[in-house]
C-alpha cells in the first residue's frame, strides 16, 4: 500500500493538489501508483466489496457510458472542457 501525502513547501505559490493535477496533465508519472499496483490491489479488495455498485463499461476516449446522462437535470448536457 502506498500513502500520498501533501505537503506545502515554504515560499511555493503551487498548492499540493495543483501539483499533482499539474503532473497528471503534463504526462509525469512519478507522482501515481503504476496501473499493474493498482490492479493487483482491486483485485484484493473487490471480492470484499462484492457487488455494490455496478460498472457500466465504456469506449477508451469517450466522455463516458450513456448511464452518466442521468446524473444531470432534466435536459441539460455534458460540454466539452474546451468547448
Amino acid at each position: 500500500m502506498q500513502e500520498l501525502t501533501f505537503v506545502e513547501s515554504p515560499g511555493s505559490d503551487i498548492r499540493p493538489y495543483d501539483r499533482l493535477i499539474g503532473a497528471g496533465l503534463d504526462g509525469d508519472r512519478w507522482l501515481f501508483t503504476p496501473r499493474d499496483t493498482v490492479e493487483a490491489a482491486w483485485r484484493v479488495v473487490d471480492p470484499v466489496l462484492g457487488d455494490v455498485v455496478r460498472v457500466h463499461p465504456y469506449a477508451g476516449g469517450t466522455w463516458g457510458p450513456k448511464e452518466a446522462d442521468r446524473l444531470l437535470p432534466h435536459r441539460a448536457a455534458w460540454h466539452g472542457p474546451a468547448a
